[in-house]
This record gives C-alpha cells, sequence and structure tokens, in this order.
C-alpha cells in the first residue's frame, strides 16, 4: 500500500504518482521477462536521479520506496501463480493415473463374470442342516435322523459337520440306541478336539460308555472332561456324575 504523500506536494507530483500506479497495474497483468523490463523502465523514471523538476528529495524517496515494494509484490505474486500452476498439472496428472487404474480394475472384474456366478451360487448345506435341526427340535427324531445323515453325506466338508454329527449322537442316545451314539460322540471328540463341540461330546461318550458297561474308559473321559475343560459347566456335569456313579 502506497504511503500519504503530505498534502503540500505539488500537483505534478500527484498526477505522477497516478501515471505510475497506473504503469504497476498494468504491468501486474502481464506475464514474465516482459513485465519486469516495464517496471524497470518505470522505476527507473521515478528514481530520485530522474526526478521531475520542483519533485523535492524526500518526495522522490518515497516514490522510489514504494514501486519498489509494489514490485516486489508482484514477483511474489507472479511466484505463487507458477507454483500453484505447477501443482495444479500435478493433480491433473495423478487424477489421470487413479482413473486408468479404476478403469483397469472395472475391466478385469467385467472378465471374470462367469466365475463370480458360479461361485456366488455354492451351496454348504446350511439349508438342509437347518431342516434336520428343525425336525429334532419338534421331536420328530426318526426323520431328523434320516435328514442329519443325509446332510452329512451330502456335505461332509461343510463347517456344519462336527454339529451334525453332535446333534446325531444326542438323538441315538435319547432313543437308547447307545452304539450309535457312542460312534457320532467317537468322531466328534477324536476328529475334532478343539471343537466347541468336543467338551459335551467327551462328556456324553463318557456315559455312553459307562452304560455300555466300560466303566474304566467310561470313567477315564469323565475325567477328562473335569481337567481339559475345568472352568465350564460340562466339566461341572462330569464331575457330579463321577460321585453319583463312582464313589466306591
Amino acid at each position: 500500500m502506497i504511503n500519504a504523500v503530505p498534502k503540500v506536494l505539488p500537483l505534478a507530483l500527484l498526477g505522477l504518482l497516478a501515471i505510475d500506479i497506473s504503469v504497476a497495474d498494468t504491468w501486474s497483468s502481464q506475464d514474465g521477462p516482459a513485465a519486469a523490463a516495464e517496471l524497470k523502465s518505470v522505476t527507473a523514471k521515478a528514481s530520485p536521479a530522474h526526478a521531475p523538476a520542483g519533485l523535492n528529495s524526500s518526495a522522490a524517496q518515497i516514490l522510489f520506496s514504494d514501486l519498489e515494494i509494489l514490485k516486489q509484490e508482484v514477483q511474489n505474486l507472479q511466484e505463487v501463480i507458477e507454483q500453484q500452476g505447477n501443482e495444479l498439472k500435478k493433480l491433473k496428472a495423478e487424477q489421470k493415473e487413479r482413473y486408468l487404474d479404476l478403469d483397469r480394475r472395472l475391466s478385469q472384474a467385467a472378465s471374470k463374470p462367469a466365475v463370480q456366478s458360479i461361485s456366488s451360487t455354492i451351496d454348504n448345506g446350511d439349508k438342509q442342516y437347518s431342516v434336520a435341526y428343525g425336525l429334532m427340535k419338534g421331536q420328530k427324531l426318526d426323520p431328523a435322523v434320516k435328514a442329519f445323515k443325509n446332510f452329512l453325506q451330502d456335505y461332509p466338508k461343510s463347517r456344519l459337520v462336527v454339529n451334525g454329527y453332535y446333534w446325531l449322537g444326542q438323538i441315538y442316545y435319547n432313543q437308547g440306541k447307545l452304539d450309535d451314539a457312542r460312534k457320532a460322540f467317537t468322531f466328534v471328540v477324536n476328529q475334532f478336539p478343539s471343537h466347541q463341540k468336543a467338551a459335551d461330546s467327551m462328556y456324553k461318550l463318557g456315559v455312553v460308555l459307562h452304560r455300555l458297561g466300560d466303566v474304566t474308559k467310561g470313567k477315564q473321559y469323565l475325567k477328562k472332561v473335569t481337567k481339559q475343560f475345568a472352568d465350564s459347566a460340562t466339566a461341572r456335569f462330569a464331575s457330579k456324575y463321577l460321585q453319583e456313579n463312582y464313589s466306591n
């Protein structure tokens, strides 16, 4: 901002200030070297060495200082504009690269519709398991046994296989088919010892063996439950069964 000029300055100085400011504004809208040369010419004319007759030295110094400040501000603005232009070019290049990358991904995805369609229609046996479980809950035990057997045969790698064997063993136990129950619970204990149904299967296997007359092996499984799953409710059931049936 140009400093205020004393009111006593001649009208010629005010006219010179208006001319110089107009020239500076015109230069600010020009590009690079041409603008710089124009401003240099104007500055040279306004310097104390070329001050018009009648313009005192103090006023000339003020004018020269203000023009230098204006020149510096214009140069700073030009640098900012140039920097912003470079950043804009970089941003456009990055945006174009992202667009091309997205286009490549969409093209790759579009080339595999058949594979995605097949994978989305894979049947993991959940529905068939749910049917068997519903029959069991409804006390339709014989149909439930058949449904669980069909499920285990059709989906041997299903995530619900262990549950299928466990509930099949439970149905057999309720029906009094202890040997079939033993086989089902044994499968879970031996093949899936880390499964969440392992503790219950081990406890019920111990009970089944005891009822089948194999009291020694039954006791071994019951004690194993109390040690391996000590903090569980199943361990408390096993401990109670031991007290009631192996007290002697």
